[in-house]
């Protein structure tokens, strides 16, 4: 990975401490369930912790735990015949008291046999933000990991980012183990040399990496069943985007070492280099613009990034969607380069065949000035993007001035990037307001 930008550091936190929420039902029925729970088998015990838990039956795990765990060993850990366990259960489900209760009773964080969940992959599928949290929050004795994947190929984070919650998806991502480099390793190495459309290189592009990401997600709203082949829909090894069945669809990209890397900058904008690696907030662009639910809002209409540096983004648009042109733009003359290198070496690929037109035509790499406007697309744009722009207070106006000339008026901005370390993101955000822009999620 190329030399980046000093990365914001995260901060960690405490784990909080754990309490026993209270009983929902009184001191009688309470009685009445610890009789129970001690005339059942242990075979029975076993079956009923993961179906009370399923369906959030507080009092009665609270009172099966209370026999049973003087009787078996590590019965809060008990799994039914796919490996999931009362807390697998809970949390899908979105029980927080439930999973509350069982983190209490020192339940562990552990990973299914079906197909290799964590509860926290069920809890982030589910969009249930609390159990999400308090996951999160709570001392397993071990760390947890937010990218590890399960047999689908996919981390809590991707499922997070399928619910559509996006203050859900930036508890993720602020986790310890949403760090850069781990981000980017979603992608994998493949040989250059293969894929190569030009042998003629100079001798930082021979030092470039080849990355290939499948940013796509089904994004359902059907709540996940666990029981004998949980997420069958997205662990398929193909994708239906055309309303066939196909191969997943991948993408290519390469980042280069980034150029004068203790002044990346440079003096003036075209000497800025930075674009020539890939970013954090530009693998979190790519994998919003490849949701379902957010690609239809593309088919049929134009695209333009912004500061697009290696277009990790604007392929995805022109990868998962009917788009009918996307602008990837930048104002180095490397990064252009760049940026044409990763719209070519996709051409030609079986998944970037598309009813919107052929990848070349539609794809196009555009040295834009944003305080040029002869330099713009003479077309308005449907939908303006971008990833981590500002940097400083100084740019506020000139990205302003060219988000707002370069939009249709209903158009829309989409715009991703860290919460903190970003001097002028306030500011930005309220000129934009001021400019009539409806911020429709700021969090």
């Amino acid at each position: 990975m190329s030399t980046k930008k000093k990365a914001v550091k995260k901060s960690k936190k405490e784990p909080k401490a754990i309490v026993a929420p209270s009983k929902d039902c009184s001191d009688g029925e309470y009685t009445d369930l610890l009789a129970t729970a001690a005339s059942l088998t242990e075979e029975e015990a076993n079956s009923e912790i993961i179906e009370c838990a399923r369906y959030g039956e507080l009092d009665s795990v609270r009172a099966l735990l209370a026999v049973w765990s003087e009787k078996v060993l590590d019965f809060v850990n008990t799994a039914d015949v796919n490996g999931s366990t009362a807390l697998h259960k809970a949390a899908a489900s979105g029980h927080t008291t439930t999973v509350q209760l069982l983190l209490f009773n020192k339940s562990k964080h552990l990973t299914n046999q079906s197909g290799k969940n964590t509860p926290l992959h069920w809890a982030a599928a589910n969009g249930h933000e609390e159990v999400v949290e308090m996951i999160l929050n709570h001392d397993f004795g071990e760390e947890l990991d937010v990218l590890a994947k399960n047999d689908g190929g996919r981390s809590a984070l991707t499922e997070g980012f399928s619910s559509k919650k996006t203050k859900l998806v930036g508890m993720l991502l602020e986790h310890d183990s949403a760090s850069e480099d781990k981000l980017l390793t979603g992608g994998k190495e493949v040989d250059a040399k293969e894929e190569d459309t030009n042998p003629e290189k100079d001798s930082d592009e021979k030092h470039g990496i080849l990355h290939e990401f499948d940013f796509f997600r089904d994004d359902s709203n059907e709540e996940l069943e666990q029981e004998d082949e949980p997420e069958t829909s997205k662990e398929s090894t193909s994708t239906s985007i055309l309303g066939q069945e196909e191969e997943k669809k991948t993408l290519l990209i390469r980042e280069l070492p980034i150029k004068n890397a203790d002044s990346p900058f440079g003096e003036t904008a075209i000497d800025d280099t930075t674009g020539l690696g890939i970013w954090c907030a530009s693998l979190v662009m790519a994998r919003w613009m490849a949701s379902k639910s957010l690609l239809g809002r593309f088919d049929g209409k134009n695209v333009l990034e912004l500061g697009a540096g290696c277009g990790v983004p604007g392929l995805a648009v022109g990868l998962y969607s009917e788009a009918n042109s996307i602008y990837v733009t930048d104002f180095n003359p490397a990064t252009i380069k760049n940026l044409q290198y990763n719209i070519d070496v996709n051409a030609n690929r079986p998944s970037t065949k598309s009813r919107a037109g052929q990848w070349n035509e539609r794809v196009k790499a555009t040295s834009i000035d944003w305080a040029d406007e002869s330099t713009w697309p003479k077309e308005r744009i449907d939908y303006v993007i971008g990833s981590d722009l500002i940097y400083q207070k100084t740019i506020v106006p000139l990205l302003k001035q060219a988000v707002s000339g370069l939009i249709k008026d209903e158009g829309s901005f989409l715009y991703t990037c860290p919460t903190d370390g970003r001097d002028g993101l306030i500011e930005f955000i309220a000129t934009m307001k001021k400019e009539g822009f409806h911020c429709v999620s700021e969090e």
